[in-house]
């Protein structure tokens, strides 16, 4: 019985999803909930009245701040050999929470869910109860695998092999143990495991017969380390056999080797494995500083031979291109970022000549780049490959594997060899299987009996010989010893990964690295930490003597998100909280206002210039006239189909009058809009005014001169004129 935090809810439209996920027809076989929901509604209108009874409840408090997390999502899994009905696990689950949260004092719905091997049940429950007090309490999975293990024993189900709480209950609880130190209490429970799990990707890989890239690095690697006197010896060899080594942080580093690079914890290398076997080093810090080298290859690409193809094409919405990347369109490229790390890169796409260039060279790098080419190619068509051999190998791959030639596309420029038939080979029976379960060989199955298999031959042998009695005692001790031996034979590899377990949480180290972002790294513009669209690539545009900062944040993030990629959603949930704490800030808000106070000046003086252009264009348009404006479309509509005197004029200006109006949708801000409208009502009148003022002054001088005329034809005649 395993329960796990999947995600929590900050709105109304998030709970709605959820609620509408776990009560979905596939799957969802039962569903409860306390808060009311319509009779025989449809499951969109029951989620829809979930959402709306839990967002009733938030209110705001005194302090004016308003309550962030509504809801949390668990989902309780129990396992392939609990013999349970959906209504026992249901009852369990509840009982559960009951006993953790008190789920009868707060709202709550669940759905119960068969749609894998093991029976699981979706609970989404509030955070504020019915008295108005919101759930907060830290390290709570304790308190929660404690309960797991009661309701365990309770309703004889199958317990996890491993728990870290019940580790740390049986060091606390032991005599033996009362004087070690924490961290030689760590090392105690690393002995308990023997190896880390792989990836599901990686076992996939494995029951294939293909080595993965980190294995094989792996294999690689262990002959320099056994080589090796000290850490920094180590890092010294690798770094002369063709590996690169890059320095994160202190003692913290990755390896990269041709387009794979992965973290030296990930390799069973980090510093304290390291340390561990090659003794203390002090100077491996400045090692890993003068060692840091990250090769970037240059002109890797894939081009197409077609001379104007299409360029910008709509994806396919469920492609690799459409779900795992993002783009920034300018006049002469478009560039892909990652969606996980907004900073990376993966290719910029040019339309004259057709070309992929690649700044990224994984193979899903490659998969993205060929879909978007293709995307705008018509076959029969001809791509040119260029880089690195592995590079072109990974380009092939995905090509093959894609099944573009026999859509009537071709790859020139890499020649595959025997080896690269033989893989491609062994993908394709992957892919085939990805949808298949590999034979289980059931190690949890038989984790599950192990516990209880002392216990069934003590029941028995009153029926067996007397010799027999020994023989519930010869297996039992070669079992621990076995056991001890494979501890002690792999636990070196993997003291880093274990160690891992009493760290802070992957959301707390995030926290942590939030915590030395300043308000001066949050981009006004975007919103963004370390926003590489405003501080620059390298962070030029940043405050000289925080250059170096902004980077190292902004590859700390990096790798927060990289490394746990499930974690995405609850990792930009803290991402927002933080921001909003950092744009409360006395500096942002003096920042803020200095940015809108720029934009504002900007946006009206590109306004100014488009509007002059036409007024200058066209004398005497004044596109504030929308009596004008309805009469040149009234007249145009009746008279369109004659050729009468000022049509054409009157087309011209209603195009006119709708693109200023264009122009100014445009603008995002109603407030600016609204003041370049005043502006423009109030230079108008005051030219109205001018004219009025200077008519009237005309009229004045005219007056008096006529009165000058009509004087002197009044002037009394001399005599010699009579």
């Amino acid at each position: 019985m395993i329960r796990k935090k999947l995600s929590t809810q900050k709105s109304k439209s998030a709970i709605y999803k959820t609620a509408k996920y776990f009560n979905k027809e596939d799957g969802c076989v039962l569903f409860e909930s306390n808060m009311h929901t319509p009779l025989n509604a449809s499951k969109k209108d029951i989620a829809k009245a979930i959402s709306q009874s839990i967002e009733s409840d938030i209110t705001d408090n005194k302090k004016g701040r308003k309550q962030s997390v509504r809801t949390q999502h668990d989902v309780v899994s129990f396992h392939t050999n609990d013999n349970i009905t959906p209504e026992q696990a249901r009852d369990i689950a509840k009982e559960l929470y009951e006993a953790t949260h008190k789920l009868s004092n707060r709202k709550y719905s669940l759905g119960v869910h068969i749609d894998t091997d093991e029976v699981h049940v979706h609970i989404v429950w509030a955070i504020k109860d019915f008295d108005g007090q919101c759930y907060n309490v830290s390290n709570d999975y304790r308190k929660i695998e404690r309960e797991c293990e009661l309701l365990e024993k309770k309703h004889n189900l199958i317990a996890p092999k491993n728990r870290i709480s019940r580790d740390i209950d049986t060091l606390n609880n032991n005599s033996k143990y009362k004087n070690k130190t924490a961290e030689q209490k760590r090392d105690l429970i690393n002995k308990k495991y023997a190896y880390k799990k792989p990836s599901s990707n990686e076992r996939m890989l494995e029951i294939r017969g293909i080595i993965s890239n980190k294995e094989e690095m792996k294999t690689d690697l262990k002959i320099f380390l056994q080589q090796s006197s000290s850490p920094s010896d180590f890092i010294n060899k690798i770094a002369d056999n063709g590996y690169n080594v890059i320095y994160n942080g202190k003692t913290s580093f990755s390896i990269q080797h041709e387009d794979q690079i992965f973290k030296a914890s990930e390799l069973g290398l980090s510093y304290k494995t390291l340390k561990a076997k090659l003794g203390d080093d002090t100077g491996f810090e400045q090692t890993l500083k003068n060692k840091h080298n990250v090769k970037k290859y240059e002109d890797c690409s894939i081009a197409s031979n077609e001379a104007a193809p299409d360029y910008m094409k709509k994806i396919k919405p469920n492609s690799v291109l459409a779900t795992k990347f993002k783009f920034i369109q300018h006049s002469d490229k478009v560039e892909y970022f990652y969606n996980s790390a907004s900073s990376k890169k993966s290719f910029e796409y040019y339309k004259d000549p057709s070309k992929v260039s690649f700044h990224d060279l994984s193979r899903q790098s490659a998969k993205a780049g060929i879909q978007r080419l293709v995307a705008d190619a018509k076959p029969p068509q001809s791509f040119t490959v260029n880089g690195p051999d592995f590079f072109k190998k990974n380009i092939w791959l995905e090509f093959q594997l894609m099944g573009l030639e026999a859509k009537g596309f071709k790859l020139e420029g890499y020649k595959p060899t025997p080896a690269d038939l033989e893989e491609l080979k062994k993908i394709q029976e992957q892919y085939a299987s990805m949808n298949k379960k590999p034979e289980p060989k059931l190690e949890a199955p038989t984790v599950a009996v192990e516990p209880a298999k002392p216990v069934e031959p003590i029941i028995v042998p009153p029926v067996m010989p007397t010799p027999a009695q020994n023989a519930p005692e010869t297996p039992e001790e070669p079992t621990k010893q076995v056991e001890q031996e494979q501890v002690a034979a792999t636990n070196d590899d993997l003291i880093d990964e274990l160690n891992s377990m009493f760290k802070p949480t992957p959301q707390d180290a995030l926290r942590e690295v939030l915590n030395k972002v300043t308000p001066e790294m949050l981009c006004i513009e975007h919103g963004s930490i370390t926003c590489r669209r405003c501080f620059g690539n390298e962070f030029d545009n940043a405050p000289a003597d925080k250059k170096e900062e902004f980077k190292q944040l902004n590859t700390e993030l990096f790798v927060a998100y990289t490394d746990h990629p499930n974690l995405k959603g609850e990792f930009d949930e803290i991402i927002i909280d933080h921001k909003q704490l950092l744009k409360d800030t006395p500096i942002y808000a003096e920042s803020l206002n200095a940015y809108q106070a720029q934009k504002t000046i900007e946006i009206k003086q590109d306004f100014n210039i488009f509007l002059k252009e036409i007024e200058h264009n066209n004398p005497g348009f004044d596109f504030l006239d929308e009596e004008a404006y309805e009469a040149n479309k009234e007249f145009v509509e009746r008279l369109k189909e004659f050729d009468v005197d000022g049509l054409d004029e009157a087309r011209q200006e209603i195009e006119l009058y709708e693109a200023i109006q264009k122009k100014l949708e445009k603008i995002e801000s109603p407030e600016i809009r609204e003041e370049i409208l005043q502006e423009k009502i109030n230079e108008r009148n005051e030219k109205i005014e001018e004219a009025q003022k200077q008519k009237k002054l005309d009229n004045d001088q005219n007056k008096r001169a006529r009165r000058r005329g009509v004087g002197m034809d009044l002037k009394p005649r001399r005599k010699e004129d009579k």
